[in-house]
């Protein structure tokens, strides 16, 4: 039986009737972009492939920045949505009430008593004697006040008689005697203190954090060898004799310390006012200190120094070098 002719179709290649396996057909070889050199010079290759993968993600970048902006319109949106419901629900009332005490005036009156200072306190006024025929007034004054140091003018009324005007003053919390030295006359009976033209002066405390402290490193002297001899016993000289070294202890020297000096009996009360004034007192210097008093039959068992320096004048500092 003849056998009949096979013919097979070939798609890639239908000319051949044959059987046989095609041929291969030959590899197309791609172009490698990255070896790509511009003839003019003004395109280089790294430009090239910047440009190409810029075309491959160019999608890519623009879903991206949609996204990104989607984002901040959902956050920065809905944060002025919160907000502007917030103003609509709780600031509009609270606008309202601020506008309510803009337009309401407090009474300063009444809130002025809690910002000043509290009166001084005077107690203790009396006389004592200062001699054989005169008398010293004195009395107790306290500032009760941490924060304010305190001027004044002050007199002593002696029944319908008034003693010349003179100037005190009482640093942050001090307490002192106020003197009137040598009056007169006979044994003055009803005695009064008068205080006027009183200023307070705030310290700030950005400036003095401690008035106290700020005060004793400067008021800080030492009282050591107290004696005192009696006119009885003073051998001739008709006086009673008061004797102590006072050391200037603080890192401060004073061009003019003065000082009340209080003569003080055993059970604590005050014998005897006296005044002492030093000239040129130097940080660390040490006096002998030598006193007189003329009062007859005086009792005294120790001695107590009240300063009057004031301690926030600057005039009242030696110079280091001095």
């Amino acid at each position: 039986m003849p056998r009949t002719k096979q013919i097979i179709y070939n798609q890639q290649n239908p000319d051949r009737e044959n059987g046989s396996v095609p041929a291969v057909a030959p590899k197309i070889a791609h172009a490698d972009f990255n070896k790509y050199e511009d003839p003019s010079g003004e395109f280089s290759s790294s430009e090239f492939k910047h440009g190409l993968w810029y075309i491959k993600h160019k999608l890519l970048l623009y879903k991206i920045l949609i996204g990104f902006l989607i984002a901040w319109i959902v956050v920065f949106g809905g944060y002025a949505i919160i907000t502007l419901a917030d103003y609509l629900i709780f600031g509009i009332v609270g606008d309202l009430n601020l506008q309510k005490q803009l337009t309401a005036f407090p009474n300063y009156t009444n809130i002025q008593p809690k910002y000043a200072p509290a009166p001084l306190q005077v107690q203790n006024v009396t006389s004592l004697p200062g001699g054989s025929t005169s008398f010293d007034l004195t009395a107790q004054v306290s500032n009760p006040n941490k924060n304010f140091v305190v001027y004044f003018d002050y007199y002593f009324n002696v029944g319908q008689d008034k003693t010349p005007v003179q100037h005190g003053f009482l640093l942050a919390g001090e307490a002192k005697p106020i003197v009137y030295f040598g009056l007169k006359g006979g044994y003055p009976g009803d005695v009064n203190l008068v205080l006027e033209n009183v200023a307070w002066k705030r310290l700030r405390a950005q400036v003095i954090k401690d008035p106290a402290v700020y005060q004793a490193e400067r008021l800080n002297f030492v009282v050591s060898n107290f004696s005192f001899t009696s006119q009885a016993a003073s051998e001739g000289l008709g006086a009673n004799v008061v004797k102590f070294d006072l050391k200037n202890d603080s890192a401060y020297g004073y061009r003019d310390a003065n000082f009340v000096v209080a003569l003080t009996n055993g059970g604590g009360g005050v014998s005897a006012v006296m005044p002492l004034m030093l000239k040129d007192f130097k940080a660390g210097e040490t006096r002998n200190i030598d006193l007189r008093n003329f009062v007859l039959n005086l009792p005294v068992s120790d001695v107590q120094l009240f300063p009057l320096i004031d301690t926030y004048n600057k005039d009242v500092y030696l110079a280091p070098a001095e």
